[in-house]
């Protein structure tokens, strides 16, 4: 029976029927404590198992800690103290790790800016940020080498993507793609990274807990303007770990983890790098992971457990070099990130199942300002089709109706709300635009403003429709949800990927027309007949106003950098 008692999901909060969660003080003492406490805590019994895995070389948890701690030292040697800001413009690789957890042991903030940035955008960060130290990887050094000064930082640390490589592969990769030796123009203290290790010496202490003391700054897509910098703080993180045991309680069971997701997202940083370090598992670093290497990834390393986004698995089961695998090594595969269409979720639950994995694809629901996942599907029972799962326990989810802001009942479509532990402190420097999304309600709790569209089941399912901004308002007037288009054209069986975007129509000024754009199965030829009979086919599903207005085929879906759908091209691509 449905668990209901007022129809409202965030005062009967259903979902906590799928959870065994009953006394929370062990957890809110343990929440009490910095990334590198928790960290070291969680991982005292069994400090000679594999920590870090990179290119071959393995790095013991012992190692790891004397790493960081060797870290701390070098950087307050350079006079790094407690709420300092430290810029990072690396990759994932083992000195990623050292760095944010050395400077977490001193209080000092991460600044995490991604390397594919542009120069400019890379330097108006850093100089934002007021850091005093810049910490980058040698292949963007081309990039930044005369622009430096332009950044005010005193000390710039350059690490080579080889630093940690076997001595041979190390040597390989010095010789023909190091970029370290790269002319560098400005007047700041330069250092590699052995140079900078030598400058540990005198132990630091741990600076400890403290409420509110940020810990990273993660920004967000910024595809359309200057990204926002959400400010993650220390409990926040390590609730979202502490809550990993009840939502993904596989993730402790098995031992390799495949890290593809980046640092520079929440999503990779928190569940790609801290959470599967917390966990005890032997973390598979890949710091020039690209979408294509996904199935060659999986084959070559076998690992128990890996997130990614949904484009990395629908490639996964396309791909000729997946089709003979046994991924019965497979215990915990998450999706999250981008929208995952219920027919290509069946789809990759089919593989999966047709090639001795036990287990479903699970999905999760997050973003940048809440810290990452928010939602699960960690049972069978919160994994249904279509749905995200279920809020955390330490999460609570509204759905609110977008012209009177009351909030709806279940199965009433609209904005979603959430409020969490693990909620950001603030957009860095920015407190209008945190003003928009960190909302206070009646209820003495913040809440952030998703610009998400869904709904919430009786079970306590979460289900996503689309975002606010990708809602298509036809010429007529007539508002359009993608993801419903995109879902029924998935279901067609000559269909292998499909996105739908609004495009300026050609004979009126008002509104878009919804254009799908279609990858065919590698078995199915384009033709004009094909599309008239995908349009017939969306017709037979769909209301005639909710179905796309022009059908066209593409090679393949452009991608961001971190394997989501790239809207925005798709919008400016010429038909």
């Amino acid at each position: 029976m449905p668990y209901s008692q007022t129809g409202y999901p965030s005062v009967d909060r259903p979902w906590m029927k799928f959870y065994n969660v009953k006394d929370t003080s062990e957890d809110n003492a343990q929440v009490r404590k910095c990334l590198y406490s928790y960290l070291k805590d969680e991982n005292w019994d069994h400090l000679e198992e594999t920590a870090l895995y990179y290119f071959g070389k393995k790095i013991s948890y012992s190692s790891l800690f004397k790493r960081i701690d060797k870290t701390a030292e070098a950087f307050s040697a350079l006079g790094v103290v407690d709420g300092d800001m430290v810029s990072l413009c690396v990759v994932s690789m083992p000195e990623t790790a050292y760095c944010c957890f050395a400077l977490n042991k001193l209080g000092s903030v991460c600044n995490i800016i991604e390397p594919r940035t542009n120069a400019n955008r890379i330097v108006e960060l850093i100089k934002k940020s007021q850091s005093k130290v810049l910490v980058i990887v040698d292949v963007i050094l081309k990039k930044l080498r005369d622009r430096l000064d332009e950044t005010g930082v005193e000390t710039v640390i350059i690490i080579p993507i080889s630093e940690s490589m076997p001595f041979i592969k190390k040597k390989l990769y010095d010789v023909t793609k190091s970029q370290y030796n790269s002319r560098i123009s400005c007047n700041k203290h330069i250092m590699n990274w052995a140079d900078f290790q030598k400058k540990s010496g005198n132990s630091v202490n741990c600076v400890g807990f403290k409420k509110k003391r940020p810990a990273v700054i993660i920004y967000t897509g910024g595809t359309t303007g200057v990204p926002k910098g959400a400010i993650l703080s220390n409990e926040g993180i390590v609730s979202l770990a502490v809550q990993s045991k009840y939502v993904v309680p596989r993730l402790y069971e098995g031992k390799r983890f495949l890290g593809i997701m980046p640092p520079f997202i929440a999503y990779g940083f928190v569940f790609g790098l801290f959470i599967p370090l917390c966990a005890g598992l032997e973390l598979v670093m890949i710091p020039n992971f690209s979408p294509k290497l996904f199935p060659e990834l999986m084959v070559k390393y076998k690992p128990n457990h890996v997130v990614g986004v949904p484009s990395f698995f629908e490639d996964f089961v396309n791909s000729k070099a997946s089709q003979k695998i046994d991924l019965s090594f497979l215990m915990c595969a998450i999706t999250g990130g981008d929208q995952l269409t219920e027919s290509t979720e069946n789809k990759i639950n089919e593989f999966f199942l047709s090639h001795n994995c036990k287990y479903r694809i699970m999905k999760g629901y997050g973003m940048t300002e809440l810290g990452s996942a928010v939602t699960f599907s960690h049972t069978n029972e919160s994994n249904k089709p279509g749905s995200v799962g279920i809020p955390i326990p330490c999460s609570n989810m509204k759905v609110l109706d977008q012209q009177t802001g009351k909030e709806l009942k279940y199965n009433e479509v609209g904005e979603l709300c959430i409020t969490s532990d693990s909620i950001m402190l603030e957009y860095f420097n920015n407190p209008s635009e945190t003003a928009k999304a960190k909302i206070l309600h009646d209820d003495g709790k913040y809440w952030i403003h998703s610009g998400d569209i869904g709904y919430i089941s009786e079970e306590g399912l979460c289900y996503i429709k689309g975002r606010i901004k990708r809602m298509i308002i036809r010429p007529d007037g007539h508002n359009v949800w993608p993801s419903n288009i995109e879902d029924v054209i998935c279901m067609h069986p000559a269909v292998a990927a499909c996105a739908v975007v609004g495009r300026a129509p050609e004979k009126t000024v008002n509104g878009k027309v919804p254009t799908a754009f279609i990858v065919n199965k590698p078995n199915q030829k384009k033709s004009q007949e094909l599309l008239s009979d995908i349009e017939k086919f969306t017709k037979i599903h769909l209301g005639e106003r909710d179905t796309a207005s022009l059908y066209v085929f593409i090679d393949e879906l452009p991608l961001t950098d971190i394997g989501k759908v790239d809207y925005q091209k798709l919008e400016t691509i010429a038909i």
